[in-house]
């Protein structure tokens, strides 16, 4: 027996949006209703024709009002975030919520972990719920998986935590997106970005991976120090979202340190390469033999018992924005079951009912 079918209306057409459209299509149990785009060239066109599959008899439409104007129970919103101001994607969101229809998405990653998020974003945000008797959810695979969920679900194995670790390495080459190359800094002179390479010091209330840690695990970080590395390229590169001259900046490693009594307790690592081999000696390496294009996490928890997790993702040129886009429409069933509000991978329960191929 199939779970209960929901009707889904999909927002955003990128990396990541196009692949959850992908899957919302390929579920038995969701059906698509509305598609609302930003691109002139995506209007009027067949839903299953814009992300290359068989056409499915939803037309793209770039009218909020027209978009709304058919019944859903849930809206995929993959919509970006980048170039945009925060209040115009909220304003988006609130009225979703607010006209009935519960919200999952991967934008706005503050948004992951509620308690974390801006008040005034988070009032909105539960007033608009409110007002639709509907739940919004936030996740993708960081934040919301592997930099913490996954982390307390390890953690969860042991009777006593002394500290924590995760480590990253994501190839970005195939990624087309320019607003992210732009941010990260990639194809600059590591001089350049000096300035975004300074440390920094916030409260872990700022950070929605320290937030749900400190959480989960019962002890709030005094500061969250946050920095970030570059290495450069050993050639010329030419990449999806731009190129790489050699000498310039190929990855980025993003680092933060949850501090408590002035000592370590837990640290994030995150590198992101524009290239498709490693020109850095930062953990983790890349395993003999390994996919091409794996996405690699090193979960490691130092406890009774020590628990050391390595996650691969593999399979295609975007691991992780698959992983991102699957995590997102596996939650539509338990967002649209939840009771109204902002949740959190804390209290929504993530299934892949659906998933399965039969």
């Amino acid at each position: 027996m199939l779970a209960t079918s929901h009707r889904v209306a999909h927002y955003g057409t990128g990396d990541t949006g196009s692949q959850a459209l992908r899957d919302v299509i390929g579920r038995p149990e969701l059906e698509l209703v509305a598609h609302l785009v930003h691109s002139p060239d995506k209007v009027g066109r067949d839903s299953g024709d814009i992300v290359g599959v068989a056409p499915v008899g939803v037309r793209a439409t770039a009218d909020l009002d027209e978009f709304l104007s058919i019944d859903a129970d849930c809206v995929a919103y993959f919509a970006t975030d980048f170039g945009r101001e925060p209040d115009d994607v909220i304003d988006e969101m609130c009225r979703m919520l607010a006209s009935g229809r519960n919200v999952v998405t991967s934008t706005m990653p503050v948004l992951v972990y509620p308690p974390a998020a801006p008040p005034g974003v988070l009032a909105r945000l539960e007033q608009a719920c409110a007002d639709g008797g509907t739940s919004f959810f936030c996740s993708g695979i960081a934040p919301g998986f592997t930099g913490d969920a996954l982390v307390l679900t390890c953690a969860s194995l042991c009777a006593r935590v002394t500290s924590l670790a995760v480590h990253e390495r994501i190839f970005m080459g195939t990624y087309s997106d320019p607003l992210s190359f732009r941010y990260l800094g990639f194809g600059q002179r590591p001089e350049d970005q000096a300035a975004a390479a300074q440390p920094t010091v916030t409260s872990d209330a700022f950070s929605a991976t320290f937030s749900m840690l400190a959480d989960g695990l019962g002890i709030p970080f005094d500061e969250v120090r946050n920095h970030r590395e570059y290495a450069v390229a050993d050639a010329d590169h030419t990449t999806a979202a731009g190129p790489i001259p050699e000498g310039t900046i190929a990855s980025v490693r993003l680092c933060s340190d949850g501090i408590v009594d002035g000592e370590t307790r837990a640290s994030t690592a995150i590198i992101y390469s524009m290239i498709d081999h490693v020109v850095d000696d930062w953990a983790p390496a890349v395993p003999p033999a390994a996919p091409d294009l794996a996405r690699f996490t090193q979960v490691t928890v130092q406890g009774e018992p020590h628990v050391d997790v390595t996650l691969t993702l593999s399979g295609s040129d975007q691991p992780g924005v698959d992983a991102t886009a699957a995590r997102v429409v596996n939650s539509i069933a338990g967002t649209c079951a939840a009771a109204p509000g902002v949740h959190s991978p804390l209290d929504l329960p993530i299934a892949s009912t659906g998933a399965f191929v039969r």
